[in-house]
């Protein structure tokens, strides 16, 4: 998992490539103006999802692994907490479903403040819970409005072939 700020993704050129693309795009684009839903970028390897929500308590959410794509979740406007933790502290709870690409899981995580302009890098190996609501901890948190609606872009990256050895205990 990779957490940083948006101007900072020149430090991460030497990730897979498609990785590298997916930041170029998050900095190239007016991501105010896409609309909600799907953007192509490459097809089915990499692509858009815009989204646009309160974030919910994170006992309203799961927990979630991808195996066919990495997320890169920019948060464009407002703020959340996303959820963390490497997929083998967890136990799955629901088995991966291969149209959606994802499976579910149960346990905890760390938690992390992500305002806008911040993105997070999910691998096939993190298990994630995004969109969860501020805490009145969180930094900043005086400055969100009381309505905290997020707009938030998730590049979807192709990870390519399995290699020998992957495997999911699902």
């Amino acid at each position: 998992m990779i957490l940083d700020l948006l101007s900072n993704a020149y430090l991460y050129r030497g990730l897979p490539a498609g990785l590298a693309t997916a930041l170029d795009f998050l900095q190239g684009t007016d991501l105010t103006k896409l609309p909600i839903g799907k953007t192509v970028i490459d097809g089915e390897r990499l692509f858009a999802l815009v989204h646009e929500y309160e974030p919910k308590p994170a006992t309203e959410l799961k927990f979630e692994a991808h195996r066919r794509y990495w997320d890169v979740q920019l948060v464009v406007s407002g703020a959340e907490r996303m959820g963390w933790n490497a997929r083998n502290r967890m136990t799955v709870s629901e088995a991966h479903d291969v149209e959606r690409d994802v499976a579910f899981f149960q346990g905890t995580g760390d938690f992390f403040y992500v305002p806008a302009g911040t993105f997070a890098i999910f691998s096939p190996s993190d298990v994630h819970l995004p969109g969860v609501q501020l805490e009145s901890t969180d930094a900043r948190r005086e400055s969100i409005p009381a309505v905290n609606l997020v707009r938030k872009v998730v590049v979807k990256v192709e990870v390519g072939p399995p290699h020998s050895g992957d495997s999911w205990d699902d």
